[in-house]
Order: C-alpha cells, then sequence, then structure tokens
C-alpha cells in the first residue's frame, strides 16, 4: 500500500526527507499547491486507494480528502493539525501574509522555528528548515497563510470514515492539542499517540514519527 505524506506551511517535499527512508520503496510525497484548501486537495493525484498522512496544512488537505474521497483512502494519520484554526490564529495568519508581501520571507523564521522545534533540536535540523522556508515564493506563502486562515473543515470531518491515527508533538501549541480532543470525539474511534517535539515532530523525531504511523498501518 502507498502511503502518501502531505507537508506543512512553507516547505515542500523536501520536508519528508528525515521520514522518507523508513517508508521506501512505497512512499510519496507530493508538492501542494493552490490558493484555497479545497484546491490543494483536488490538486493532489493519488495512485488508487493509498494511507494518507499530513501534517498542519497537510492534514487540512488530507481531511478534505479523506471526507470527500472515502474510496481513495484506506487509513488517516493527521498530524500536528486542526479542523478550524481559534479566532486569534486565524488573524495571526491574515497578518502574516500581509508582513510577507511587505517584507518576505525573512520576519517569518523566527516564529516558525519557536513552533516548530523545540530547544533541544538539532541546529542542523533548524538550519535545513530555515533555508526551505527562504527558498519559497513570498506571494505562495503569502496566499496559503490566507488559505488557513479561511480552512475550516468541521462540517467535513464527521464525514470521514477510514480509520485515524492522530498524532501531535507533546510540546505543540495549545491549538494542536485542542484539536487533538475535538477529532477524538468527532472521528469514530481515532487512535491518538503523543510524540516528543512541537509542531514539526515528524522533523525533528522522525523515527519515533515513523514508529507510531508503521504501528498503525500493520
Amino acid at each position: 500500500m502507498t502511503l502518501v505524506l502531505l507537508h506543512p506551511l512553507g516547505v515542500d517535499h523536501r520536508f519528508w526527507d528525515p521520514v522518507r527512508p523508513y517508508f521506501q520503496p512505497s512512499v510519496v510525497t507530493p508538492d501542494l499547491s493552490g490558493a484555497t484548501i479545497e484546491e490543494m486537495a483536488a490538486a493532489v493525484s493519488l495512485p488508487g486507494p493509498v494511507d494518507l498522512c499530513g501534517v498542519s496544512l497537510g492534514g487540512l488537505v488530507a481531511q478534505v480528502i479523506a471526507a470527500r474521497h472515502p474510496s481513495l483512502v484506506r487509513r488517516l494519520i493527521l498530524a500536528d493539525t486542526v479542523a478550524v484554526y481559534p479566532p486569534a490564529m486565524r488573524e495571526m495568519w491574515r497578518s502574516r501574509a500581509a508582513l510577507v508581501r511587505a517584507e518576505g520571507l525573512t520576519p517569518i523564521l523566527a516564529p516558525t522555528e519557536k513552533l516548530w522545534f523545540t530547544e533541544a533540536a538539532q541546529p542542523s535540523d533548524v538550519s535545513r528548515i530555515r533555508a526551505l522556508l527562504l527558498s519559497g515564493d513570498p506571494d505562495v506563502y503569502a496566499r496559503t497563510c490566507e488559505a488557513l486562515a479561511a480552512a475550516d473543515t468541521t462540517a467535513l470531518v464527521p464525514e470521514i470514515k477510514a480509520p485515524t491515527l492522530l498524532l501531535c508533538g507533546k510540546h505543540d501549541a495549545p491549538p494542536f492539542h485542542q484539536a487533538v480532543d475535538y477529532f477524538t470525539a468527532t472521528l469514530p474511534d481515532p487512535t491518538v499517540t503523543w510524540l516528543p517535539g512541537a509542531h514539526a515532530t515528524a522533523y525533528e523525531h522522525p523515527a519515533p514519527f515513523a514508529d507510531a504511523v508503521a504501528a498503525f498501518l500493520c
């Protein structure tokens, strides 16, 4: 069974480089593009029924795919993601879009690193993510921030039928911990696993992340 991995905001398929070796050769890591979460979901081409995993932005896209195309998703993994952001974060995404359009991507490095990594993260990991962020297109980043501000899958989540694994970093921000509670109450019998790390636990701690996914898929 093919495992499809969907990346978070501001990066591309290379976000999955630390995780990919655990699942070779049956892993696909598409790049997300589009002005809305629905457009991003529509642009993902799935090679038949798959196991689908998304982190943050990728998790929102995965929710849409699983709800709208249940025959294409055997199992679903939602990591460090939400169904809808709280009002303060929605405003933050809109403000960040304006900031990036005005000043480029450099101002978002520090807040991204603070959210994504713990203080114990390897400097080399942080440096690689910083380089990925800076290699992006500011307009694409800004449009994606606006997509996150508008995202709301709460009407779709009850339609998800695939067995679901919920993963979240123990040190992730409160909205993502609260989202685990929401998904647990809304989805039919999900599995919950808490992992070391923060928002980018898949990157900072790829082995525990991969172990949790593998155990769920076996």
